[in-house]
């Protein structure tokens, strides 16, 4: 009877151990298949991530193209592009990057569309590209009869790797480079006028602001900035503390001992514009700002917003003469302004009480004459420059330094408007982007951003610089 219970027990421990074993195998099996398809994701997820690297060098291969092209067409305008592929790096890491480019004049014979073609190989396969990416780009080349930059004596600000390329530089008060920055380059020296009208300084600086300052020097410059021109500063004996101003290519350098002429900036005649007005409508009105589709819009020559105006979007807007603003302007999203056709070489003006805002990706285009906009703000700290009823032609002491110091126009991203003036009448300019416009001037043109900012009254310009208006893939 013992030996009946033992062999039961035994046999029951025999069964338990046989489950043990099966459970075992079944967990096993399925933390395996589970590591395997661990494995497989990030096997996958690894290709996907060589990919996209491959990819994003393809990318920026492809836009080096496009600089070194744009580079070589500020050099030679006969330059018609790399018909060989043009190795941009090869290293372990990356693989092996390289760009062909095409440039062709386009019909008008206006403008050149670049097209950069780049392949990214891996090193130990170059018959097959690992990635392809093709960029397309239109430039236009601008040049400017007379100034780029003209301030008052608020003067210019130049920080970050800010540039200015192109024509003239003609500054009422002084000049301060910081960081990278630098105005002209060594291939194209530039003319700079520095009158050294800011004086007596202070935010209180009285009635007889501004006069000449007989005690400072006028152009402020960091170690890594430069100038390149012929400069005439009043008061400038130092050229800097790394020998900052230089002739370049072609420029004389500091000239010391001269008097530099008191830039003044450009005058205009709001009070005759606003009698000129012959269509009133509020700045929220559908007939002129995109509220609802289609977004298409006609500004009427002589045309007069009450209030703030605001463009954004997608909308669509085709200018025929002057616009009278009296609150803020505010340009922004994938809005487009185009200036008729019919406006021939006679430039619109709008002129605005308030401030102008440009941000994001507009398009601000001009008529196949060439002309552009000029944009004005008139905003300052005394109210006598924007009454209609007690305006002011003029402004000096306190209310021309206060107003000096407010940013009355702000441009910022990576704008392309070639042929623009933007005129902060009594204020500041403030390009915090980069990109291409026509002019700046202001009491004071702040430009700090991280790029050049070419600068361009004249299109067509035989002598002028190339620079990109439009950027798109290329499929």
């Amino acid at each position: 009877m013992i030996n009946k219970l033992k062999r039961k027990v035994y046999a029951h421990k025999s069964e338990d151990n046989g489950w043990i074993l099966i459970s075992a195998i079944v967990m096993i099996l399925f933390l395996t298949a589970i590591g395997f398809s661990i494995s497989q994701l990030i096997a996958l997820q690894y290709q996907d991530t060589v990919l996209s690297e491959y990819t994003q060098n393809a990318q920026l291969t492809a836009e080096a193209g496009i600089e070194q092209s744009v580079t070589q067409i500020n050099s030679n305008s006969s330059f018609v592009g790399y018909s060989t592929p043009q190795q941009f790096f090869n290293n372990s890491v990356q693989g092996i990057g390289d760009f062909t480019t095409t440039i062709t004049t386009n019909s008008n014979g206006k403008t050149k569309t670049i097209i950069s073609t780049a392949n990214v190989y891996r090193q130990n396969n170059t018959a097959t590209p690992a990635a392809t990416n093709s960029i397309k780009v239109t430039v236009v080349e601008t040049g400017s009869s007379g100034y780029s930059v003209l301030t008052g004596p608020g003067g210019l600000i130049l920080g970050g790797s800010a540039n200015i390329v192109n024509s003239n530089v003609y500054v009422g008060g002084t000049i301060t480079l910081n960081g990278a920055s630098k105005i002209g380059t060594y291939d194209k020296p530039v003319n700079v006028n520095v009158g050294n009208d800011a004086c007596p300084t202070g935010t209180d600086p009285g009635s007889t602001y501004p006069t000449v300052c007989t005690s400072t020097q006028p152009i402020s410059l960091a170690y890594s900035t430069n100038i390149y021109g012929s400069v005439i500063a009043t008061g400038q004996t130092s050229t800097g503390p790394n020998n900052n101003i230089q002739g370049g290519n072609g420029g004389s350098g500091l000239e010391t001992g001269r008097t530099a002429p008191i830039a003044s900036p450009p005058s205009y005649n709001r009070p005759a514009q606003i009698s000129a007005v012959t269509t009133t409508a509020s700045g929220t009105n559908n007939d002129y700002v995109c509220d609802s589709w289609p977004f298409n819009r006609t500004w009427p020559g002589n045309l007069e917003l009450t209030g703030n105006v605001s463009i954004g979007g997608s909308c669509n807007i085709t200018i025929n003469g002057n616009v009278y603003i009296t609150g803020n302007l505010t340009i922004g999203g994938a809005a487009k302004i185009t200036v008729a056709s019919s406006s021939g070489t006679t430039q619109p003006v709008i002129i605005v009480n308030g401030t102008i805002t440009i941000d994001g990706s507009p398009s601000i285009i001009t008529n196949s004459s060439g002309t552009g906009i000029d944009f004005i703000s008139f905003d300052s700290a005394d109210p006598c420059t924007t009454s209609t009823t007690n305006y002011c032609s003029s402004i000096t002491g306190n209310a021309l330094e206060q107003s000096q110091n407010m940013q009355t126009i702000n441009i910022g991203g990576s704008v392309d408007l070639p042929g623009m003036i933007f005129d902060a009448y009594w204020g500041k300019v403030n390009v915090a982007g980069s990109g291409n416009i026509g002019a700046a001037t202001g009491q004071t043109v702040s430009l700090n951003g991280a790029g050049s900012v070419i600068f361009g009254t004249n299109l067509e310009s035989s002598t002028g610089t190339w620079s990109i208006t439009s950027y798109e893939p290329n499929y």
